[in-house]
């Protein structure tokens, strides 16, 4: 009868102190979490700003169907490095529709649109592009360096119609 039944409750003093000394724990962990989660968000930040920059993204105008819209694309003109005007046929009527693309010296796309024009500006860093604009099956391109000080106004006109879309036709039926 004189045995204990289990192990003897822990003096009231013991207790307490491992409690507080658990919750220090348990506080310092999370002190620790949060300072390293703080020294590595400018790493994770730095990586996307990189990104960010690799996504090169091109600020851009893009309209003058209608005199109301030249008019107001003509008074910001002078704004824009990059002035791309898209003409067909005799008369030089504005071409709205153009597949345009800009890369820079190293053939990297700064600028792709699936339906440009009349009238497109863009603002891009100095430095050498290629702009090459389709319509109605045909291809121009060009060859553009801006100097970052004023503007380059940059004309593509397509005339008649074009030879590869007679010769498809002529080979369909």
């Amino acid at each position: 009868m004189g045995a204990a039944a289990g192990p003897e409750p822990y003096p009231e003093e013991l207790t307490m102190r491992f409690q507080t000394t658990s919750r220090c724990a348990t506080l310092g962990a999370i002190a620790v979490a949060v300072l390293m989660s703080a020294v590595t968000l400018p790493a994770r930040a730095q990586d996307e700003l990189i990104l960010l920059e690799k996504a090169h993204s091109t600020a851009y105008e893009n309209g003058g169907i209608g005199q109301a819209e030249q008019e107001a694309m003509r008074k910001t003109a002078k704004d824009w490095p990059l002035r791309m005007i898209f003409s067909a046929r005799k008369n030089n009527e504005f071409e709205a529709g153009v597949k345009l693309l800009v890369t820079d010296q190293r053939g990297a796309p700064r600028l792709e649109l699936n339906s440009a024009g009349p009238m497109t500006f863009a603002k891009l860093p100095p430095g050498k592009y290629r702009v090459t604009a389709t319509a109605n099956g045909m291809t121009e391109s060009r060859e553009v360096t801006l100097d970052g000080k004023q503007g380059r106004d940059v004309y593509f006109h397509w005339a008649g119609t074009p030879k590869i879309a007679a010769d498809s036709s002529a080979s369909a039926g």
